[in-house]
């Protein structure tokens, strides 16, 4: 999970945030109970090795770093629309949001990440997705049912 999206499912294993000032603004992050990552070093989280961008990658790149680096096969994307602003509106704390040209970017990062990991099986699930460097398909359509080793 990437950012804010830790408010929507608190429950979940991982938290993923690449930026400093994110951290910052967020403090209520650090309370978190899964796993927390950055390619930055952060007192409280965990820096993601490998990673690909290091700290000029996007979250959602790092993300998928981090998945891999747990041993991650399949991922599904969900909210990568990579139209405008994040899937919960611009950020209204004094974080930086994203531009256009700054969006161009994490676009390219995605297409380079997907060259370098062939091994790992991404679909994004994201209706309209902007994001096409992975195959597109509708969440229900998805076999979402992990094994565990």
């Amino acid at each position: 999970m990437v950012s804010n999206t830790y408010t929507l499912a608190p429950w979940a294993d991982v938290l993923v945030a690449n930026d400093h000032a994110w951290w910052r603004k967020h403090p209520e992050a650090h309370q978190f109970s899964g796993r927390k990552f950055s390619a930055n070093e952060i007192k409280g989280v965990e820096r993601a090795k490998p990673c690909t961008f290091g700290s000029r990658g996007n979250s959602g790149v790092l993300a998928l770093d981090v998945v891999r680096n747990l041993g991650a096969k399949r991922v599904i994307l969900l909210g990568l629309d990579m139209h405008g602003t994040h899937f919960f509106g611009p950020y209204k704390n004094g974080c930086t949001n994203t531009t256009e040209a700054k969006r161009r970017i994490h676009v390219a990062q995605f297409k380079q990440w997907r060259r370098r990991n062939p091994g790992i099986e991404v679909t994004n699930c994201t209706e309209g997705s902007a994001l096409t460097c992975f195959p597109m398909a509708r969440l229900d359509e998805v076999d979402c049912h992990m094994a565990v080793e």
